[in-house]
């Protein structure tokens, strides 16, 4: 199992948050690629856990997961490729 890299809590809360992708990226010693793929696996997560709410009926909840999801997905994180 993976460990927890809390040190980009703080990456992914201010890139929540409006940061640009350069400013969070000098927040934290790691690799572009590594920020890049817990953002998109955190947007995974939320989606997942939109559907779980869904299934228990808890349309409040599910309704959190999707504005998390939004702030999430903006900039070069969610482009289609990096090669345009």
């Amino acid at each position: 199992m993976d460990s927890i890299k809390e040190q980009l809590v703080e990456v992914t809360y201010n890139w929540c948050n409006g940061q640009s992708f350069e400013e969070v990226c000098k927040q934290t010693d790691s690799f572009e690629g590594s920020i890049i793929r817990t953002l998109r696996r955190l947007d995974e997560l939320l989606k997942q856990m939109d559907n779980a709410a869904k299934v228990i009926g808890n349309r409040d909840l599910s309704e959190k997961f999707v504005e998390a999801s939004k702030c999430l997905k903006r900039g070069i994180v969610f482009a289609a490729s990096l090669y345009l």
